[in-house]
């Protein structure tokens, strides 16, 4: 417990961690105040606002000419029946330029509440990252060693302290954001429902769980690796080239080891994605694939597990310089 608590200690005084854990409280902060500009109420200066461009539009010489070739012709323009006031719904109205949609947490579960997610997950992960490489640049590792050293408590220390502070972080931050959204559809009148407000925070543990898992698995590769540059350039290679490689794979079902669709699937309790790789003798190629929740949990442990075992492995067997 105590090299725990030290490692936690070496955690929060390492000053590009705290400023990576500022900007995921502040690209937070930047997403939800977004989403409730974007989606605040009209109010009166909004639509004299838009009535005055929707005027000025109307005064266009061509949209004038059409007026008045219509008012000649109401019929023609507007279908039988159609009288000279009809063609006053040719002009502009003002209703034409109030493109606001209203605040829904149903839907920003799947917009700014997947982005949230998303973006602190990848700030965890290089928090991990650097937190290893850290020590590896210093040279540091062997002084730590020398008081302590079992290499595999070392480790497991500096793990569960990497572990804990992305999951209170990601917790916190992640919180805030939906309170937030939640608080001031409340004040706008706006009902969220039981089933949303349930699906919602289970994105948000199963989101949390996601970015520990990943700081964890970062720190990992990083001990394993022993640089940190190696290993951002690792994890983009997998990220950005192994997309690219499962979409070109001439295997059938390719997409089910892309990393974006178990991610997906990891959030979202299952996705639904469209792989051209599937073929059926009555349908042809290509159909929607249904990812479950257990598959991206297999798929994203296995590679978390493979990386920690051989972290911990050659930790313990490597040299230490």
């Amino acid at each position: 417990m105590r090299l725990f608590l030290v490692e936690l200690s070496r955690l929060r005084s390492r000053r590009a961690i705290v400023l990576m854990l500022l900007a995921a409280a502040v690209i937070a902060t930047v997403l939800a105040g977004t989403t409730i500009y974007e989606t605040r109420p009209i109010s009166a200066e909004d639509r004299a606002a838009a009535q005055v461009q929707a005027d000025r539009e109307a005064d266009r010489a061509w949209v004038q000419r059409d007026l008045a070739r219509c008012q000649e012709h109401p019929r023609r323009f507007m279908g039988p029946g159609a009288t000279v006031e009809d063609c006053q719904q040719m002009l502009p109205q003002a209703d034409w330029f109030l493109h606001r949609s209203q605040l829904s947490l149903a839907e920003e579960r799947g917009d700014s509440g997947l982005a949230v997610l998303m973006i602190v997950s990848a700030l965890m992960i290089i928090i991990g990252t650097t937190f290893a490489g850290a020590d590896w640049a210093s040279g540091s590792m062997s002084n730590q060693l020398l008081f302590e050293p079992r290499r595999s408590k070392v480790w497991l220390a500096k793990a569960a302290a990497v572990f804990t502070g992305a999951l209170v972080v990601t917790a916190v931050v992640v919180s805030l954001f939906w309170v937030t959204l939640y608080l001031v559809a409340e004040s706008r009148g706006i009902a969220t429902g039981a089933t949303v407000q349930e699906d919602i925070r289970g994105m948000v543990g199963r989101g949390v769980l996601m970015a520990a898992l990943g700081a964890t698995g970062g720190f990992a590769l990083t001990m394993l690796l022993r640089h940190t540059v190696g290993t951002l350039a690792v994890m983009f290679a997998y990220a950005v080239g192994g997309e690219a490689l499962t979409a070109s794979l001439p295997v059938e079902g390719a997409g089910r080891w892309s990393l974006a669709n178990n991610v997906f699937a990891w959030l979202r309790d299952g996705w639904r994605y469209y792989d051209q790789s599937v073929c059926t003798p009555r349908n042809g190629c290509g159909r929607e694939v249904l990812m479950t929740l257990g598959e991206g949990v297999a798929y994203l442990g296995g590679v978390l597990l493979v990386v920690m075992v051989l972290s911990v492995f050659f930790f313990r067997r490597r040299d230490i310089p």
